[in-house]
């Protein structure tokens, strides 16, 4: 069965069963749907119908669109015929989540191997059993491993060896690990990680707005070159902070110093304070593993919180002003 040239991401030429794989959908038939794993150089595979959804289907084209990317699990994997059959209805809300952040990686990964490739005129095969393979048998992940590597907290290079498995390419070995430097950081490790924290700041003393303004003003000291801390209003008394930086270990520490501060300041000027939400990724749980998972979330993911996000910014007067306006009944109660 022909596929894609243009290599696979793993060394394994099959998915395992019930491993979960993104795929993309090249045509739909009567029985379903065929598609090319993205993962596995385009191999094709099969989605029957009755695997598409838990519910009852009325119409397969509001499920599928030919070209549009799906996260399946696997059902079957036959090494003799060729043939893989997959299922969309059987991968939950988690698994489809924790797949796409890994799915990110490695093919932020294998964008590198298959350019830096071609470039020197070597098979993406050739060159990911030198490199990126060796590297997700021995680490968490490739991606996990180069991370480090461009971190200086170890040197991926020595522990690889361009004359095997495979074709010996050792005469192009420095010129290749030369262009996977450059495109390590043009390209995988310069992605940026947002995250966010949430606290309550309030005033009812005699110095109300000055003091969280003032509060707020602190947590700006807490940024620093690499990682600047930013403030949006979300609803009275609740302010977001949010950062960007390209380590999670970083980003946390900087929030962490920031809501300290803010805590400190109103605090000593007889306001409240409380903590809604201790730092985090935003668009993605803390389970250990995504220390560097790039960050493709978008001002939309905390629309959770109600069509009253304002961006703070600089916390500049005007910023303010319309933090006293929607904070005046707060005031008038305070009167009775």
């Amino acid at each position: 069965m022909a596929f894609s040239n243009e290599g696979r991401f793993y060394e394994a030429e099959f998915p395992q069963i019930d491993e979960v794989v993104v795929v993309q959908v090249k045509r739909i038939v009567d029985m379903g749907a065929y598609v090319s794993l993205l993962e596995y150089g385009g191999r094709e595979g099969m989605m029957l119908l009755s695997e598409l959804s838990k519910r009852r289907i009325r119409s397969v084209a509001k499920l599928l669109k030919v070209g549009r990317t799906e996260t399946c699990m696997v059902l079957r994997a036959d090494h003799d015929k060729g043939y893989v059959d997959l299922s969309k209805r059987r991968v939950d809300a988690d698994d489809a989540k924790a797949k796409d952040e890994w799915f990110a990686k490695a093919k932020a990964v294998h964008g590198i191997m298959r350019h830096v490739a071609s470039l020197h005129n070597v098979d993406t095969d050739e060159l990911c059993k030198k490199v990126s393979w060796p590297l997700y048998a021995k680490y968490p992940d490739a991606h996990e491993a180069f991370r480090k590597h461009v971190n200086e907290e170890i040197n991926v290079w020595s522990e690889l060896d361009f004359s095997q498995p495979g074709e010996d390419i050792t005469d192009k070995a420095e010129a290749l690990k030369a262009d996977i430097e450059i495109y390590l950081r043009r390209r995988l490790i310069a992605q940026a990680l947002r995250l966010r924290a949430k606290v309550d700041v309030s005033c009812s003393g005699f110095e109300g707005i000055d003091a969280i303004k003032e509060a707020l003003m602190k947590g700006f000291d807490a940024s620093i070159e690499e990682c600047e801390v930013k403030i949006k209003l979300i609803a009275h008394p609740m302010f977001m902070l949010t950062c960007q930086c390209t380590e999670k270990a970083i980003g946390e520490n900087v929030l962490k110093k920031a809501v300290e501060l803010i805590q400190k300041e109103i605090e000593a000027k007889g306001g409240e304070y409380a903590l809604r939400m201790a730092p985090e990724l935003v668009g993605q749980e803390d389970k250990g593993h995504d220390d560097d998972i790039p960050s493709d979330v978008s001002s939309g993911e905390e629309g959770s919180d109600g069509p009253q996000d304002e961006t703070m910014g600089d916390i500049d007067e005007k910023a303010m002003k319309e933090l006293m306006e929607k904070t005046k009944h707060l005031d008038a109660e305070d009167d009775k």
